[in-house]
């Protein structure tokens, strides 16, 4: 009798743990993204600016200003243009390695042993182009802007 007992104790922990592992299958609903057409001044101006670039996603700010996210020679690039098809600025990414040799010497100039993270090249219709380059020195974070010509303009 302790036997059949032991035997059914047995029996039902080990199912109760079988059906504890049992995963409930969830249906997913496939949404296709909605494509967004920027109006016809703005997708003319980026093409003048951006000839051959192909592959621009659009999007509408909440300020109302459409932006472009594309890449161009392994560089991650957004364009934002107003309504009207005004260009407003250009940021783009670049990995450390990717940067310019006036930006790059500059860094390791001034900051001989930081490590340089990543940079951005912003172009403004109001400012000379600059870079803002993120690096770590000595522990530090910090974002160093760095001009064309490679003055730091902190």
């Amino acid at each position: 009798m302790k036997k059949l007992m032991l035997f059914f104790c047995a029996a039902l922990f080990t199912s109760g743990i079988t059906f504890a592992q049992h995963k409930s299958v969830k249906k997913v609903k496939h949404t296709t993204a909605k494509v967004v057409v920027a109006p016809d001044p703005v997708k003319g101006a980026f093409e003048q600016n951006f000839a051959g670039v192909t592959d621009a996603k659009w999007s509408k700010g909440g300020s109302g200003n459409w932006t472009a996210n594309f890449s161009k020679e392994d560089v991650k690039t957004i364009a934002e243009y107003s309504a009207d098809g005004n260009w407003i600025a250009t940021r783009s990414e670049y990995k450390a390695e990717q940067l310019p040799e006036t930006v790059a010497s500059t860094l390791k100039t001034k900051y001989p042993t930081a490590t340089v993270k990543d940079g951005w090249k912003i172009e403004r219709a109001d400012v000379a182009a600059y870079y803002k380059v993120n690096i770590q020195d000595n522990g530090t974070e910090k974002s160093v802007l760095i001009n064309e010509a490679g003055t730091i303009t902190e």
